[in-house]
């Protein structure tokens, strides 16, 4: 994001250079910084991503077997928010004398980002009675954890694919939330 920024700020002084020189001038400087600017914003785009082939079976009959390619793309920060979060319910080391956040048997179903929100859709099981300490540990681990990536600001946790009031009873998720707002989120004895 700092290098493109850079670069249409070097673009918006060559073409204001170029204005003096002519129009002509300015035609050709500009068609050349767009060209410029598109390689940058697609070297980005693959930056973000690491492209794969994955290979399936593509027999026509079980006596010749064949298999083809697909093009996998996968984003980076995805996988990484993936592999943080699986991490997450996993727990600490057999040698850390941390707790875990999350019970043993929650699966992670799904998880993307959309516009800096992180959308993690835990297993039922993540839905258990916990006490507002456990509760609020467990969502400030998870958006601390998760926003150290660079493109999460936020997060929304469903369950289920299903949006859901609260994971431990405390604590109203039913919003996306950042790190910040955990403690606002808090829900009083005239809410329940």
């Amino acid at each position: 994001m700092k290098k493109l920024l850079v670069f249409i700020t070097t673009i918006s002084i060559m073409s204001s250079a170029a204005i003096t020189i002519g129009c002509e001038k300015q035609e050709k400087v500009g068609k050349g910084n767009k060209e410029k600017l598109e390689n940058v914003q697609l070297q980005n785009e693959k930056d973000n991503y690491i492209d794969l082939d994955v290979y399936f079976d593509a027999s026509k009959d079980e006596n010749t077997i064949d298999i083809a390619k697909e093009e996998l793309l996968i984003n980076k920060e995805e996988l990484m928010g993936e592999l943080v979060i699986n991490q997450l319910i996993k727990g600490p080391s057999i040698e850390s004398k941390l707790k875990p956040i999350l019970p043993k048997d929650t699966r992670l179903i799904s998880f993307s980002i959309k516009d800096g929100i992180a959308i993690i859709n835990f297993s039922k099981e993540a839905m258990v009675a916990m006490s507002p300490g456990k509760e609020e540990a467990c969502l400030k681990s998870i958006a601390k954890s998760i926003t150290q990536l660079d493109s999460i600001g936020k997060i929304r946790i469903l369950v289920e694919n299903q949006n859901v009031d609260s994971l431990g009873g405390n604590f109203n998720i039913s919003k996306t939330f950042s790190p910040e707002d955990i403690a606002s989120l808090r829900i009083t004895k005239e809410e329940n």
